[in-house]
């Protein structure tokens, strides 16, 4: 989707980004499962890959398990039930294409389960060491509710602090919409 003045959506922006780096036989992330859509869009890029989708709430990877088992030509997808902050061990340093946080609630469950700061930040902090040389992170963040405000303010305060030598980061955001979502890139020098 386009906005008539060429402007993309977030998600939609995010997926622009995914769908130029994945490639098929890919090792993708999916750090936090939701509803399942992401899941599905990157089991569809990296057909033939892997697809590690990571959640805490047994709902969220019931709905994705269900998006996927309807699909062909994916790749082979492993579910997590489990905090986003440590990431399966089956994962090995140096081998993900592509890393995708989409913060916040389960969009239609209970908004009192959210992302939080501090496990999203360690989830972050290793994910750097996940990632390829050819690889991206990204960071959808959603302000628009109190802990989500204060995770894309430290989240910011994460990236400030990566060496501009090892690291290159873009950041979207709306200035004259605030507490809307925003997207964070992250990716390897």
């Amino acid at each position: 989707m386009i906005c008539k003045n060429n402007f993309k959506p977030h998600l939609s922006l995010a997926h622009d980004y995914w769908q130029k780096v994945v490639e098929r036989n890919d090792i993708v992330v999916d750090a936090t499962c939701g509803n399942g859509h992401d899941t599905l869009f990157l089991a569809q890029l990296a057909y033939e890959g892997k697809v590690h989708s990571i959640d805490i709430q047994k709902e969220a990877l019931s709905l994705a398990k269900e998006k996927i088992a309807s699909e062909q030509n994916t790749a082979d997808v492993h579910f997590y039930n489990q905090c986003h902050s440590v990431f399966p061990k089956k994962i090995e340093p140096g081998s993900v294409k592509l890393i995708v946080y989409n913060l916040g609630y389960l969009p239609g469950g209970d908004k009192s389960i959210t992302t939080m700061l501090n496990s999203t930040l360690e989830s972050l902090n290793s994910a750097l060491s996940l990632l390829r040389p050819d690889g991206l992170i990204s960071v959808t963040c959603y302000p628009g509710h109190d802990e989500g405000l204060r995770e894309e303010s430290a989240i910011m305060e994460f990236i400030k602090n990566l060496s501009p030598k090892k690291w290159h980061c873009h950041y979207h955001t709306w200035p004259n919409r605030p507490r809307h979502p925003s997207l964070l890139i992250i990716t390897p020098l």
